[in-house]
């Protein structure tokens, strides 16, 4: 595909969001806990610039509400504000209504504060597992145009058997044929090796994500880079997990920084809506949306 671009996104929550983890889920505690989130967010706006690059911010609700200021700044720089919830509730954790209403109360608070319009989603811990599809129906239902929640892999909080390619869903997964955006992964015969974001983007060497984002940049197929605040915050709290848990959520917090300077500096990367309007060929999702059937599965 000419002049490839990628996604670069980044997931709004502050250190103590962290799934289940006990410890940190009274969500009536949360204020009374330090903070790194502004400090963190104006970190990555800061690199973001020097790279001149514009990414998507997938925000909680809370966190919106809680440093309306932090909006202004991710908008006033030209980014993309998208949904990552309001509380931070795994999607199969809760019920289709409650996932509704805090949905909706996030897209209010972004929309209000950002003056965008909010388009994408993404589900906390990327919780949209097999049966829990009425998620995509819900965003419709609240006039969102794409998610960018489906893990095409088996992970700690689920994962979702899945092409990495960006599609409308067939109507055997959605009847609504939702734009999605799934994660990316490196195939290693039939394993699928996840490689470009939070934990896993720490975890591997600087050239391990080279060879995966090469591999995908000669598939023509365009990669999604995830990140958090906390993934650059080596003297973030810590909070009682177990071995594997604390592993993975601190292991070479030192690494993300320069991990992410250099991708910046090998690849061309924008939102996430850039990504799905340059593989759909599209000006406008609302085109994709209001001419799906050009679109389905098998004929893009």
């Amino acid at each position: 595909m000419y002049n490839l671009i990628h996604a670069l996104s980044f997931d709004i929550e502050d250190w103590f969001h962290i799934a289940g983890i006990p410890e940190v889920e009274r969500r009536g505690n949360w204020h009374e806990y330090p903070t790194i989130v502004e400090d963190k967010t104006d970190l990555i706006l800061d690199i973001l610039d020097e790279y001149d690059v514009k990414a998507t911010f997938f925000v909680l609700g809370w966190i919106a509400e809680k440093y309306p200021d932090l909006i202004k700044k991710i908008v006033d720089r030209g980014h993309e504000i998208g949904s990552h919830g309001y509380w931070h509730y795994r999607v199969n954790t809760i019920s289709r209504q409650m996932f509704k209403t805090y949905l909706e109360r996030s897209i209010t608070v972004l929309e209000e504060l950002s003056g965008q319009k909010v388009k994408g989603y993404r589900a906390p811990s990327f919780s949209i597992m097999p049966g829990y599809e009425w998620a995509f129906e819900v965003m419709k239902e609240v006039g969102l145009r794409y998610d960018a929640s489906l893990f095409p892999t088996q992970r700690g909080h689920g994962g979702y058997a899945i092409d990495q390619r960006p599609q409308l869903l067939p109507s055997s997964i959605s009847k609504t044929n939702f734009i999605e955006l799934p994660m990316s992964v490196m195939n290693f015969g039939k394993i699928k090796i996840p490689f470009s974001g939070g934990g896993y983007l720490r975890f591997w060497h600087e050239k391990v994500l080279q060879h995966g984002f090469n591999k995908l940049e000669k598939e023509g197929m365009p990669g999604v880079v995830y990140l958090h605040p906390r993934d650059f915050a080596p003297d973030c709290p810590r909070v009682k997990m177990s071995q594997f848990r604390r592993f993975k959520c601190y292991f070479n917090l030192h690494t993300t920084h320069r991990k992410l300077e250099m991708l910046l500096e090998n690849y061309k990367f924008g939102t996430c809506e850039e990504v799905l309007k340059q593989w759909f060929e599209v000006v406008d999702l609302e085109e994709l949306i209001k001419n799906k059937e050009k679109y389905l599965e098998g004929v893009v």
